[in-house]
């Protein structure tokens, strides 16, 4: 992948406070492709640099409005990445620069200077960035104009249905994002925005702490290469880790493009990109969703759902077109066919197994996209699923629920759904955090009915059909089934209405697994040894057989060790992890940490040598898969 800027077009950020020098360089930097923005103190600087990360920032050293005239030092205390060109009348300032070490800066003017050694500054030091913000496209505009509103959802489904190549550059207020697109796909992203580094997004996420992130800067400066191979060589993140990151980065960085109410768009057809880039290919149905969710008011959204729910729906031939992407935001049933057996918008309603505002983003983007139409005559409610009058007895009608529902609500009940609609949108049931010792009938029901948003596989192969249709009832009437299933009062006739329910055995040991182990996580990046040991300690007694728990609790074990019996079985259980999954690489690399803490250097090299070698073939099987699924 390739991490270099090309000069044309590439923005720089000029503080000069000569107003002579500076205006020449503004009128030498347009005419030779530059786009320079010029301030003229070190404060004003600073400030633009915050709002606007440039692609390079031309400064005079002594530039005033810092202290000391120390504005490179600043500079670099926001951004160690972005290149820094310094001018200066004095070759004794070089000196000085060069004490901060290789990387500090990306090159040195000394007044006066002639514009051909100016241009060959520039070209130098963007040649030589670790990771740059867009290039300018050379290739034909195909489409552009002004984005208003929701407009952005309906030129990505113009894309797709080109099967367009090429980079859509979306600009407003000199802020730049770009999303580049394979056969209609989204696959990856950038954005000139300081604040959306992939050091700032692991930042954000707790992936990495600040002395970590000086450490990986500092990486990057003295061996010249880029963060997500700083971030493995310093043992931060291993590859199939820094993969997993970039495509959470690339994913949040187009969604954000969503929250433009009004910006400038232009779509450059070019297939070069492919060969630089890393592909991550997002489902554009899905994102669309995301971004109607992040546009919108979920009450408004739920209103307008209300409000059309009596109304008949057809289907339209574009179902067809986009088959594969509308049944990858539902498998089971797959979105398809729930909308080609839908005769109204409720029915289309019951048969996604989502929460009422993420059902009102699918409507939206299904008439958006042209996949159905909804008629302004309104039906008798009605349905044609199966299965819905077979669980509306239970608690019949609105009213019946407020009556039934009481005013103080079991505070373990409230727990479970306060969590559930707090993490509404996440990926994974580890992050819902229901709480132990909750209601087991409560919770079982909660757990399902969350599946059928998070893990729908699991509520479908469910053993038990009334354990479902209880999910059902929680999932379709959330909030007041909560308080229903909570009171004791209610719990005798309700239970005699269904049979009782049959627990999955391994739930909860692999939820409590999965939150003990990320509580260790956090305190080992924290350096609190002791609860990181606990932590990881209860991770292993629930999943005893689970590598990744077994590695890390040997780990900390053995760091907290305070007998020679406990440093042997901290090794001792990182051994057995690696003996139960030798292709974890984690697991070698801790022996390895163990080795040369107790001298045996030779086998610590070995060990670290295997985990690099299983690092590379993890992502090299990832690539090949990511290109497969890409070009298929």
């Amino acid at each position: 992948m390739k991490g270099r800027l090309e000069s044309a077009g590439a923005h720089v950020l000029i503080i000069e406070d000569n107003p002579r020098i500076g205006d020449k360089l503004v009128e030498v930097l347009s005419r030779s492709g530059f786009r320079p923005t010029l301030c003229r103190d070190g404060q004003a600087g600073l400030v633009e640099f915050e709002n606007r990360r440039p692609d390079l920032v031309l400064v005079e050293h002594l530039v005033p409005g810092v202290e000391g005239g120390r504005v490179v030092d600043h500079l670099r205390r926001l951004d160690e990445e972005v290149p820094v060109v310094v001018m200066a009348t004095s070759p004794q300032a070089q000196v000085r620069l060069l004490q901060h070490g290789p990387g500090f800066t990306q090159g040195f003017l000394l007044k006066p200077f002639r514009v051909p050694e100016l241009l060959m500054a520039l070209e130098s030091a963007l040649g030589s960035r670790f990771d740059g913000a867009p290039p300018e496209p050379e290739a034909p505009i195909s489409i552009s104009g002004e984005l208003k509103g929701d407009a952005l959802s309906s030129v990505l489904l113009t894309l797709l249905r080109q099967s367009a190549t090429g980079m859509l550059r979306l600009e407003r207020d000199g802020v730049r994002r770009d999303i580049y697109l394979l056969k209609g796909l989204p696959v990856f992203a950038e954005s000139n925005l300081l604040s959306e580094t992939f050091g700032r997004f692991l930042l954000a996420r707790g992936s990495l702490s600040e002395s970590q992130h000086a450490d990986v800067l500092r990486f990057m400066r003295a061996q010249g290469v880029r963060q997500g191979e700083a971030l493995v060589a310093l043992g931060i993140l291993n590859n199939q880790g820094v993969y997993a990151l970039l495509r959470g980065q690339v994913r949040e960085r187009v969604a954000r493009c969503f929250t433009w109410d009004d910006a400038r768009y232009a779509f450059y057809r070019d297939d070069r990109f492919i060969d630089d880039k890393l592909m991550f290919p997002m489902n554009p149905l899905t994102l669309l969703i995301d971004g109607v969710l992040r546009r919108h008011d979920s009450s408004a959204l739920r209103a307008q759902l209300e409000a059309l729910r009596t109304q008949r729906l057809t289907s339209t031939p574009v179902v067809d077109e986009l088959k594969t992407f509308l049944d990858r935001v539902q498998r089971d049933p797959p979105l398809s066919e729930v909308i080609a057996r839908s005769e109204t918008v409720a029915d289309l309603v019951d048969g996604l197994r989502l929460a009422a505002t993420r059902a009102a983003a699918v409507l939206v983007v299904l008439r958006a996209a042209g996949a159905v139409c909804v008629d302004d005559d309104v039906l008798p409610e009605q349905s044609t699923l199966p299965g819905r009058v077979a669980f509306e007895y239970i608690l019949d009608t609105e009213e019946q629920l407020d009556a039934q529902t009481p005013h103080t609500s079991d505070p373990t009940a409230e727990q479970v759904l306060a969590r559930y609609l707090a993490t509404r949108g996440g990926t994974h049931y580890a992050v819902l955090g229901l709480p132990r010792g909750a209601d087991e009938a409560a919770l079982e029901a909660a757990y399902l009915a969350i599946c059928r948003d998070f893990h729908p596989d699991r509520f479908v192969e469910h053993p038990d059909f009334d354990v479902r249709l209880r999910a059902k009832e929680v999932f379709i009437k959330v909030g007041q089934a909560f308080g229903v299933l909570s009171d004791p009062r209610l719990r005798e006739s309700y239970d005699a209405q269904l049979p009782a329910v049959n627990a999955v055995p391994s739930m909860f040991p692999v939820f409590d697994a999965e939150e003990w182990f990320r509580a260790g996580e956090a305190h080992w990046r924290k350096g609190e040894l002791a609860a990181a040991n606990e932590a990881f300690a209860r991770a292993h007694a629930a999943r005893p057989e689970e590598p990744l728990y077994i590695a890390h609790y040997g780990r900390a074990l053995f760091a907290v060790a305070g007998s020679s019996e406990a440093l042997a079985e901290g090794e001792d259980l990182v051994r057995r992890a690696v003996s139960s999954d030798p292709s974890f690489a984690q697991a070698f690399r801790f022996l390895a940490e163990i080795h040369e803490l107790t001298g045996r250097t030779d086998t610590a090299s070995e060990l670290n040598l295997r985990a690099q070698h299983l690092d590379a073939r993890v992502l090299g099987d990832a690539l090949d898969a990511e290109e497969t699924s890409v070009l298929a």
